[in-house]
Order: structure tokens, then C-alpha cells, then sequence
């Protein structure tokens, strides 16, 4: 059984090579889902979703 890790904001936005503003702009936009917050500032996306997205991000360059 394979446990899927947590990805925090900053470790997706270096994955995606993109900035704050612009990751933002596409977690807004819905082009990348909302995080899954267990407290305020405790917020993350499981790695599995964090691949595909950066897999997307890569045909669109």
C-alpha cells in the first residue's frame, strides 16, 4: 500500500516553476483545486493530484 505524502504551497509552486501571484491566480481560477486545510494555516495537496497537475502544466508550455 502506497501512501500518498503531503505537498505544501511552496514545494507545488516550485514544481509548477511559477511564482505566488500566479499560482494563486490559478488556484482561484479553479485550474488547481483548493487545498485541503486542516487548520488555517495548515494546508496541502495529497502528491498524486500535485503530479498530474504538474504533468498538465508541462503539455500546456
Amino acid at each position: 500500500m502506497e501512501i500518498d505524502r503531503r505537498v505544501r504551497a511552496k514545494e507545488f509552486m516550485h514544481l509548477l516553476s511559477i511564482g505566488k501571484d500566479k499560482f494563486y491566480a490559478l488556484v482561484n481560477s479553479g485550474d488547481i483545486e483548493q487545498p485541503i486545510r486542516l487548520a488555517e494555516r495548515d494546508v496541502f495537496w495529497y502528491s498524486s493530484y500535485v503530479k498530474n497537475k504538474v504533468e498538465e502544466h508541462k503539455t500546456r508550455i
